[in-house]
């Protein structure tokens, strides 16, 4: 489950809400205008700032392509 803090409404902050609908991620997105910088909380990691956000959903995303990514032809020799 990934937990969304985010500071308001801004241009970036909707791209990963509508990234995780789109993903079909388990989220949950929490308003905090109290924090100085958005943060992902998926377990115990943290991650915070806009750019450290960006690099965690993109290797996210990509564990999820290789997730489910048809692995029949990847074992042949």
């Amino acid at each position: 489950m990934i937990d969304l803090h985010i500071t308001s409404s801004i241009s970036e902050e909707l791209i990963w809400q509508n990234q995780l609908k789109e993903w079909c991620v388990a989220h949950q997105i929490i308003i905090d205008p109290s924090l100085s910088e958005p943060e992902i909380h998926e377990g115990n990691k943290k991650v915070v700032g806009v750019a450290a956000i960006n690099q965690f959903l993109k290797e996210y995303k990509e564990f999820m392509d290789d997730w489910y990514d048809c692995r029949c032809d990847k074992w042949i020799d």
